[in-house]
């Protein structure tokens, strides 16, 4: 059974009332609607360990650690993590220091700052150029979605080899319009790393740990993926799905800006707080209060520079999702007020936990951060069931190792649905008859989508993740 420690908490009654308070991110009606505590859900799950870090009045009111770090180390508020790709909004404020200091500038042509190597592809023109904020709101056009990482101990590329393609990965490279359509790439950041490192002639590790994390109080963080030792010894493994020990330990990702960062969640918490004093006023920030503002403003795909943005009755929600081989991370804040959850787990099942926690944690401040909708199943006949069925291979790739194919049946006369990094099928509900939703997932809808003849021919999943049928 998982055990949990606790450090850095100042409200008694917060996490007894909500670790005990789980729930599934949708109410089926006419089924039970029980809760779950953060243990079981874990234990449910194979989730090893799981950190929290609540913010409330522009201050940390309580941090927690629960389940264990590794054979020997419980999970404590001193554990580190990989951020994944949390690392990116952190990464960012390293490139909106150099356009304060007037090194980089936001709207123009990256390659004149890049040394050793150049921004290409099939889809750049003199017209449309890549720019800094290209990259930063994910809307450079550019490849490569994700990175697997390396086991640790591993030889590691530079970052022009990753940029190259001579990593793990496909070259860098614009093959659709810069500034067209929205398309997450962690390629970009690290286009946005190069950068960062031939401006400052130092290592993005160096620049960002320097000027971004030591200024806003970060000591138990680093974008260096050789961990110091005093902070090694602190560091969690990776799990897998069936709560594993990776035998790697863990990866190392020379992919700083993009999935680098290790930290934990009373750090990240020091980060958003920084922001949001920044916003509030405060003059003596690392970053002055307009460029924090520009952060802030949505681009195209509801996205800032460096973290996602939308908004719960009026008021702006900043946040990133974060996941590295075996772990997996959330943070969710409002820019506006002193309000903010973190939520990092060292499981590659910690989807689920983690945001059933946000949502009972959202609940108890009454952040309105997420809603609990009801649901009232739609009556969907079983051959109409049957023609959804089938296997289905993601087109818009997000970095997985291999293609993404789900797998959808019929079990028990409902529609079940499995992705190839889990082990059990889960059920979708339908809630009209070619949309349905599953009740312990962050991503919803599932939309099928037929052709001109009525045949069955792709989904689209949280309307952006697209799907097409090959079986």
């Amino acid at each position: 059974m998982l055990t949990f420690t606790c450090a850095a908490q100042t409200n008694a009654d917060a996490p007894k009332n909500i670790e005990n308070n789980l729930k599934n991110i949708f109410k089926i009606v006419g089924e039970p609607d029980a809760s779950i505590s953060i243990i079981d859900s874990m234990n449910k799950t194979n989730l090893p360990g799981l950190s929290v870090a609540v913010i409330h009045k522009g201050k940390i009111d309580w941090a927690k650690g629960y389940g264990i770090a590794n054979a020997t180390l419980k999970v404590n508020t001193d554990t580190l993590f990989q951020a994944a790709s949390i690392s990116k909004p952190v990464a960012a404020l390293a490139a909106l220091k150099l356009v304060e200091q007037g090194k980089l500038k936001l709207d123009v042509d990256v390659n004149q700052y890049l040394k050793g190597w150049k921004v290409e592809g099939s889809q750049l023109t003199k017209e449309n150029p890549v720019t800094l904020r290209h990259l930063l709101t994910h809307n450079a056009g550019l490849s490569v979605p994700g990175f697997p990482g390396y086991a640790t101990g591993s030889k590691l590329p530079s970052t022009i080899d990753i940029l190259s393609g001579k990593g793990n990965t496909h070259k860098v490279e614009v093959n659709q319009l810069p500034g067209k359509n929205w398309r997450y790439s962690g390629g970009g950041y690290t286009v946005i790393q190069k950068i960062v490192e031939d401006i400052t002639g130092l290592s993005f590790s160096e620049y960002a740990d320097n000027q971004i994390l030591k200024p806003m109080g970060m000591t138990s963080s680093t974008f260096k993926h050789v961990l110091p030792m005093m902070l090694k010894q602190r560091a969690s493994a990776a799990y897998d799905q069936n709560g594993q020990m990776y035998p790697a330990i863990y990866n190392d990702y020379p992919e700083k800006a993009a999935a680098g960062l290790w930290t934990t969640p009373s750090d990240l918490a020091l980060y958003v707080m920084h922001m949001q004093s920044i916003i509030a006023g405060k003059t003596d920030g690392i970053l002055k209060k307009s460029t924090v503002e520009s952060i802030f403003i949505k681009h195209q795909g509801d996205w800032g520079l460096g973290p996602s943005i939308r908004q719960v009755n009026n008021q702006i929600i900043f946040g990133h999702d974060g996941k590295n081989l075996g772990f997996t991370n959330d943070f969710n804040a409002f820019v506006n007020e002193g309000e903010g959850i973190i939520v990092m787990s060292n499981g590659d099942s910690g989807s689920l936990t983690n945001m059933k926690v946000m949502m009972a944690i959202s609940k108890y401040y009454e952040m309105g951060m997420y809603k609990r909708k009801s649901i009232d199943v739609f009556n969907v006949p079983l051959d109409k069931l049957k023609e959804f069925t089938g296997k289905y291979k993601m087109s818009t790739n997000i970095g997985y190792s291999g293609d993404y194919i789900v797998d959808i049946r019929v079990i028990d006369e409902k529609l079940q649905f499995k992705a190839p990094d889990e082990e059990k099928f889960s059920r979708l509900y339908p809630v009209e008859e070619a949309k349905f939703i599953e009740v312990e997932s962050k991503f919803n809808p599932y939309v099928f989508h037929k052709d001109d003849v009525g045949r069955v021919i792709g989904i689209t999943v949280a309307d952006k993740f697209k799907f097409e049928k090959i079986s």
